[in-house]
């Protein structure tokens, strides 16, 4: 594979990674809503630990729902691009690369086999995000000092 076509699997990866850095922005977006909304009451001693859980879980469940939705982002360009055949493969390869667990899949057609890692990079640099976000949620909804 020569420099050209990395360039040009870069230049095709720039759609995805920007849509799925406005996905994830939107996500955690809503992640700090509900923390305002629903979080900062729970932050009362009135409020037991298992009403803090149950909001932990729905910011999870918000950030896993954000993921894959940037996975959906990446499934689209890898049909779009004519990368894969279908939708079922699509989401598949998409799910593997973008939580890197790429060495699971198939090859990728010649002059695409490095589209699967701008991907992988994608969704560790996303999965960095909703960590960082999980844990000041987890600190604030945790503190000793509240």
């Amino acid at each position: 594979m020569n420099d050209f076509e990395y360039g040009r699997q870069l230049l095709a990866a720039l759609v995805p990674l920007a849509l799925t850095v406005i996905v994830h922005g939107l996500g955690m977006d809503v992640v700090r809503r509900n923390f305002e909304r629903f979080g900062k009451p729970l932050l009362r001693k009135s409020h037991n630990a298992a009403a803090r859980t149950v909001f932990m879980i729905s910011v999870v469940g918000i950030m896993v729902l954000t993921h894959f939705a940037g996975i959906v982002v990446w499934a689209i360009a890898f049909l779009s691009l004519d990368i894969v055949p279908g939708v079922e493969q699509a989401v598949f390869y998409s799910m593997q690369y973008y939580t890197t667990l790429g060495a699971n899949v198939h090859k990728l057609p010649e002059g695409w086999q490095g589209f699967g890692g701008f991907e992988a990079m994608t969704g560790m640099l996303m999965f960095g995000w909703s960590t960082a976000v999980l844990a000041l949620v987890g600190q604030k909804m945790h503190s000793i000092d509240d």
